[in-house]
């Protein structure tokens, strides 16, 4: 890798690590009327796409945390009634996690509260740079998710 690519990284990074502060704390102070951790939301954001279901160790895999954390957030979610859990009829160790009607709806307050902190963040961003910006980070996410863990290092 020459210079100029390690140093364009490097300041990538270093970006990304503030703005995640950033918006992390802005996005967090926003749930506050809400019951809802923004690590709550990103599980229950998680489970929406997976209607199916989806074990604690996936959900964990996906979110690149282990299985303890995970089951802390579960936990929270079940006694605010936003899961549903039931035994994997294929392998009955295996508990399969769907999020209910309740998760649904926590999630859309969730969403509306962190809206106008979403729209000042993005003020400065016509429709076309947000979509570019969007297309960059699903591509990101998407090289992060396919890059094993032990290839980072």
């Amino acid at each position: 890798m020459d210079y100029e690519r390690a140093e364009l990284q490097g300041r990538a990074l270093r970006d990304l690590l503030i703005v995640h502060q950033l918006v992390a704390t802005r996005l967090s102070r926003a749930l506050h009327p809400t019951p809802l951790s923004l690590t709550s939301v990103s599980v229950l954001s998680f489970l929406r796409r997976v209607p199916q279901g989806a074990s604690v160790s996936q959900i964990a895999d996906a979110m690149e945390v282990n299985q303890p954390a995970v089951s802390k957030t579960l936990k929270t979610l079940d006694e605010l009634g936003a899961l549903s859990t039931e035994r994997d009829p294929g392998d009955a160790r295996r508990l399969v996690v769907r999020m209910t009607d309740r998760g649904h709806a926590l999630l859309g307050d969730a969403e509306m509260a962190m809206h106008p902190a979403a729209t000042a963040i993005f003020r400065d961003h016509d429709s076309a740079a947000l979509t570019r910006l969007v297309t960059e980070l699903e591509a990101l996410a998407a090289t992060i998710a396919a890059t094993p863990p032990a290839a980072e290092g």
